[in-house]
Protein backbone atom coordinates (compact mmCIF):
# COMPACT_ATOMS: atom_id res chain seq x y z
CA UNK A 1 0.00 0.00 0.00
CA UNK A 2 1.62 3.52 -0.93
CA UNK A 3 2.46 5.74 2.29
CA UNK A 4 3.32 3.19 4.09
CA UNK A 5 6.19 0.32 4.68
CA UNK A 6 5.52 -3.30 3.07
CA UNK A 7 5.14 -6.65 4.82
CA UNK A 8 8.61 -7.50 3.39
CA UNK A 9 10.43 -4.06 4.84
CA UNK A 10 8.22 -3.54 8.32
CA UNK A 11 10.64 -6.32 10.23
CA UNK A 12 13.71 -4.42 10.12
CA UNK A 13 11.80 -1.37 10.90
CA UNK A 14 10.08 -3.44 13.90
CA UNK A 15 13.23 -4.52 15.17
CA UNK A 16 14.86 -1.27 15.85
CA UNK A 17 11.67 -0.34 17.35
CA UNK A 18 11.70 -3.47 19.70
CA UNK A 19 15.99 -2.96 20.41
CA UNK A 20 14.75 0.57 21.65
CA UNK A 21 11.84 -0.50 23.67
CA UNK A 22 14.09 -2.95 25.29
CA UNK A 23 16.97 -0.63 26.39
CA UNK A 24 14.81 2.53 27.60
CA UNK A 25 12.27 0.39 30.07
CA UNK A 26 15.86 -0.35 31.97
CA UNK A 27 17.20 3.05 31.88
CA UNK A 28 13.50 4.66 32.98
CA UNK A 29 13.88 2.07 35.90
CA UNK A 30 17.40 3.29 37.00
CA UNK A 31 16.49 7.07 36.52
CA UNK A 32 13.91 6.17 38.95
CA UNK A 33 16.15 4.50 41.42
CA UNK A 34 18.45 7.29 40.98
CA UNK A 35 15.74 9.77 41.31
CA UNK A 36 14.93 8.35 45.19
CA UNK A 37 18.38 7.88 46.35
CA UNK A 38 18.55 11.94 45.23
CA UNK A 39 15.85 12.46 47.27
CA UNK A 40 17.19 11.32 50.23
CA UNK A 41 20.15 13.35 49.72
CA UNK A 42 20.95 16.67 51.87
CA UNK A 43 24.20 18.99 51.32
CA UNK A 44 26.67 18.83 53.74
CA UNK A 45 30.06 17.37 53.96
CA UNK A 46 29.25 13.59 54.45
CA UNK A 47 27.22 13.73 51.39
CA UNK A 48 29.78 14.67 49.25
CA UNK A 49 30.94 11.06 48.48
CA UNK A 50 27.19 9.86 47.81
CA UNK A 51 26.95 12.92 45.82
CA UNK A 52 29.74 11.81 43.68
CA UNK A 53 28.63 8.24 43.01
CA UNK A 54 25.12 9.54 42.05
CA UNK A 55 26.27 12.01 39.52
CA UNK A 56 28.61 8.90 38.26
CA UNK A 57 25.65 6.85 37.83
CA UNK A 58 23.54 9.37 35.90
CA UNK A 59 26.14 9.92 33.65
CA UNK A 60 26.23 6.51 33.03
CA UNK A 61 22.85 6.26 32.21
CA UNK A 62 22.84 9.42 29.70
CA UNK A 63 25.73 8.89 28.01
CA UNK A 64 26.43 5.06 27.74
CA UNK A 65 22.93 3.60 28.93
CA UNK A 66 20.40 5.45 26.37
CA UNK A 67 22.38 6.28 24.16
CA UNK A 68 21.87 2.91 22.61
CA UNK A 69 17.86 3.66 22.27
CA UNK A 70 18.55 7.42 21.15
CA UNK A 71 20.65 5.50 17.79
CA UNK A 72 17.61 2.85 17.60
CA UNK A 73 14.95 5.00 17.54
CA UNK A 74 16.21 7.39 14.88
CA UNK A 75 17.41 3.88 12.57
CA UNK A 76 13.84 3.38 13.13
CA UNK A 77 12.71 6.43 11.38
CA UNK A 78 15.28 6.49 8.92
CA UNK A 79 14.48 2.93 7.78
CA UNK A 80 10.92 4.04 7.61
CA UNK A 81 11.51 6.85 5.71
CA UNK A 82 13.67 4.71 3.53
CA UNK A 83 10.82 1.93 2.76
CA UNK A 84 8.18 4.61 1.83
CA UNK A 85 6.29 5.29 4.88
CA UNK A 86 4.84 8.80 5.34
CA UNK A 87 5.43 10.33 8.35
CA UNK A 88 3.82 12.82 9.87
CA UNK A 89 7.19 14.74 11.56
CA UNK A 90 6.80 18.19 13.34
CA UNK A 91 8.91 20.35 12.27
CA UNK A 92 8.76 22.43 14.99
CA UNK A 93 10.35 20.06 17.81
CA UNK A 94 13.38 20.27 15.94
CA UNK A 95 13.71 24.00 16.84
CA UNK A 96 11.87 24.97 19.90
CA UNK A 97 14.03 25.85 23.29
CA UNK A 98 14.38 23.13 25.95
CA UNK A 99 11.62 24.23 27.97
CA UNK A 100 9.11 24.85 25.13
CA UNK A 101 9.77 21.03 23.94
CA UNK A 102 9.41 19.69 27.46
CA UNK A 103 5.86 21.06 27.57
CA UNK A 104 5.13 20.36 23.90
CA UNK A 105 5.72 16.55 24.45
CA UNK A 106 3.89 16.53 27.47
CA UNK A 107 0.68 17.93 26.07
CA UNK A 108 1.15 16.43 22.42
CA UNK A 109 -2.28 15.06 21.32
CA UNK A 110 -1.93 11.51 19.57
CA UNK A 111 -4.08 8.78 18.77
CA UNK A 112 -4.36 7.09 22.49
CA UNK A 113 -4.86 4.06 20.31
CA UNK A 114 -3.21 4.03 16.91
CA UNK A 115 -3.64 1.86 14.36
CA UNK A 116 -2.06 3.20 11.65
CA UNK A 117 1.87 3.55 10.60
CA UNK A 118 1.66 7.17 10.01
CA UNK A 119 0.01 7.09 14.17
CA UNK A 120 2.44 5.04 14.94
CA UNK A 121 5.89 6.30 13.45
CA UNK A 122 4.32 9.54 15.44
CA UNK A 123 4.34 7.78 18.22
CA UNK A 124 7.94 6.72 17.32
CA UNK A 125 9.34 10.68 16.76
CA UNK A 126 8.06 11.57 20.19
CA UNK A 127 9.92 8.87 22.06
CA UNK A 128 12.89 10.27 20.03
CA UNK A 129 12.60 14.14 21.13
CA UNK A 130 11.79 12.50 24.52
CA UNK A 131 14.92 10.51 24.67
CA UNK A 132 17.11 13.35 23.48
CA UNK A 133 15.81 16.08 25.10
CA UNK A 134 16.50 13.96 28.51
CA UNK A 135 19.53 12.88 26.99
CA UNK A 136 21.20 15.88 25.92
CA UNK A 137 19.90 18.44 28.43
CA UNK A 138 18.06 17.65 31.79
CA UNK A 139 20.36 14.92 32.61
CA UNK A 140 23.75 16.56 32.13
CA UNK A 141 21.97 19.97 33.88
CA UNK A 142 21.22 17.52 36.87
CA UNK A 143 24.89 16.44 37.10
CA UNK A 144 26.09 19.95 36.81
CA UNK A 145 23.95 20.65 39.78
CA UNK A 146 25.51 18.16 41.71
CA UNK A 147 28.65 17.92 40.90
CA UNK A 148 29.34 22.21 39.86
CA UNK A 149 31.02 21.16 36.22
CA UNK A 150 29.15 19.47 32.97
CA UNK A 151 29.91 16.56 31.86
CA UNK A 152 31.08 14.93 29.83
CA UNK A 153 33.72 13.79 32.87
CA UNK A 154 31.62 13.69 35.99
CA UNK A 155 33.79 10.83 37.28
CA UNK A 156 36.94 13.24 37.33
CA UNK A 157 34.94 15.98 38.54
CA UNK A 158 35.05 16.80 42.67
CA UNK A 159 31.86 18.38 44.04
CA UNK A 160 32.40 21.77 44.42
CA UNK A 161 30.52 24.28 46.22
CA UNK A 162 28.31 25.13 43.74
CA UNK A 163 25.83 21.89 44.59
CA UNK A 164 22.32 22.37 44.41
CA UNK A 165 20.18 19.71 45.35
CA UNK A 166 16.46 21.20 44.61
CA UNK A 167 17.30 22.20 40.77
CA UNK A 168 19.43 18.66 40.52
CA UNK A 169 16.11 17.30 41.68
CA UNK A 170 13.87 19.30 38.99
CA UNK A 171 16.13 18.35 35.98
CA UNK A 172 16.10 14.48 37.24
CA UNK A 173 11.98 14.46 37.65
CA UNK A 174 11.79 16.11 33.80
CA UNK A 175 13.88 13.23 33.07
CA UNK A 176 12.47 10.72 34.60
CA UNK A 177 8.99 12.29 33.18
CA UNK A 178 10.45 12.31 29.68
CA UNK A 179 11.71 8.84 29.86
CA UNK A 180 8.85 7.24 31.02
CA UNK A 181 7.10 9.23 28.42
CA UNK A 182 8.91 7.78 25.78
CA UNK A 183 8.62 4.00 26.92
CA UNK A 184 5.01 4.60 26.27
CA UNK A 185 5.40 5.63 23.22
CA UNK A 186 7.90 3.45 21.97
CA UNK A 187 5.48 0.17 23.09
CA UNK A 188 2.43 1.38 21.85
CA UNK A 189 4.37 1.65 18.24
CA UNK A 190 5.95 -1.64 18.63
CA UNK A 191 2.39 -2.89 19.10
CA UNK A 192 1.07 -1.41 15.92
CA UNK A 193 4.03 -2.23 14.03
CA UNK A 194 3.65 -5.63 14.46
CA UNK A 195 0.46 -6.02 13.06
CA UNK A 196 2.40 -5.64 9.98
CA UNK A 197 4.54 -7.91 10.43
CA UNK A 198 3.90 -12.00 10.32
CA UNK A 199 3.28 -13.18 13.82
CA UNK A 200 6.28 -15.57 13.35
CA UNK A 201 8.83 -12.97 12.03
CA UNK A 202 7.77 -10.93 15.48
CA UNK A 203 8.31 -13.82 17.73
CA UNK A 204 11.56 -14.58 16.58
CA UNK A 205 12.37 -10.70 16.47
CA UNK A 206 10.81 -10.46 19.81
CA UNK A 207 14.28 -13.42 20.62
CA UNK A 208 16.42 -11.65 18.61
CA UNK A 209 15.68 -8.05 20.67
CA UNK A 210 15.92 -9.63 23.99
CA UNK A 211 19.10 -11.52 23.58
CA UNK A 212 20.45 -8.18 21.51
CA UNK A 213 19.03 -5.23 22.93
CA UNK A 214 21.83 -2.96 24.93
CA UNK A 215 20.64 -2.25 28.54
CA UNK A 216 24.17 -1.99 30.27
CA UNK A 217 24.69 -4.50 32.87
CA UNK A 218 26.41 -1.36 34.78
CA UNK A 219 23.65 -0.34 37.55
CA UNK A 220 22.10 0.07 40.15
CA UNK A 221 18.87 -1.29 39.00
CA UNK A 222 15.97 -1.85 41.72
CA UNK A 223 16.58 -5.20 42.27
CA UNK A 224 20.37 -4.99 43.07
CA UNK A 225 20.06 -1.59 45.30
Amino acid sequence: MAGQVSKEEAGTVLMQAMLAAKNLRPQRDRLMQLRRRLQQLSPGEDDKAAVQELATNLFKVYYIGIEAGARSIATCLELAAENGARLALNPSFAVMPDQHLYSALLTQRLPARPTTQKEAFARVEATFYAVKLAQEHYLPRCIEHLVGDRPPLPAQAAVSGSVDLDKARTCLNHACTLVSLAVKHIDLAVVVISRFVNPEEVASLSDFTDKFAYISEDGPYPASD
